[in-house]
C-alpha cells in the first residue's frame, strides 16, 4: 500500500563508513552528502566528522561545537565552534536526519549553562559540557560577538558564574 511505503535512503558508502573513526562504542547516527565538495558529513554519537572525496577525514567532538544553523533557502548547514575557528559549511540538498542529529547531540553535550550581558551589552556564555565519548566534564567560556574576555569586569563575572556552575555539578 502506497500509504505505508517507506522510502529507504541509500546506505552510507562503505569507504566513507570505514574512514569515520568509531571508537568506544560510537555509532553513526546520520549523514549527508555535501553537494559542493562531494564529501560526506557524518554525525556519530561522539563526534561530527567530514570525509572528503580524497579520503581525508577530520573529526571534532560535540562539546567543541557551539551551534548549528540551517538555511533552507540555500540548503546550507553551518556549524560554529567554541574556539571561534572557521565555521564548517555544507550544502545538503538530499533529505537527511543530519540537522536533527546535530541539534540533539549539541543539546546532549550541555550539562549546565549561564549567560550574561557585559557593560557594553555583549553576551558571554559560561557552560559545563560533557565529552560524550569519555563522560568528562569540560568548562567553557564563550564570548559573543564583540565581548572582551580580557576585560577584568567581564573575566570576573565569567569566573563567578563558572564557579557557581562547577559547584552545581560537584566539580
Amino acid at each position: 500500500m502506497a500509504l505505508f511505503e517507506r522510502r529507504r535512503r541509500p546506505a552510507l558508502p562503505a569507504d566513507v563508513r570505514a574512514a569515520v573513526p568509531l571508537g568506544g562504542g560510537a555509532k553513526v547516527l546520520a549523514w549527508a552528502r555535501d553537494e559542493q565538495s562531494g564529501g560526506h558529513v557524518v554525525a556519530t554519537t561522539h563526534h561530527l566528522a567530514f570525509v572528503g572525496t580524497d579520503g581525508l577525514v577530520w573529526s571534532r567532538p560535540w562539546h567543541e561545537a557551539e551551534s548549528g544553523t540551517w538555511q533552507g533557502e540555500t540548503s546550507t548547514l553551518t556549524v560554529t565552534w567554541v574556539d571561534r575557528g572557521q565555521p564548517a559549511r555544507w550544502r545538503v540538498t538530499e533529505p537527511s536526519l543530519l540537522q536533527q542529529a546535530l541539534r540533539e547531540r549539541l543539546q546532549a553535550s550541555v550539562v549546565l549553562a549561564d549567560e550574561f550581558r557585559t557593560a557594553g551589552r555583549r553576551t558571554v556564555r559560561v557552560v559545563i559540557r560533557q565529552d560524550l565519548a569519555t563522560g568528562a566534564l569540560v568548562e567553557q567560556t564563550v564570548p559573543g560577538k564583540g565581548a572582551d574576555l580580557t576585560d577584568p569586569d567581564v573575566a570576573r563575572e565569567a569566573a563567578q558564574r563558572l564557579a557557581r556552575l562547577r559547584a552545581e555539578v560537584g566539580l
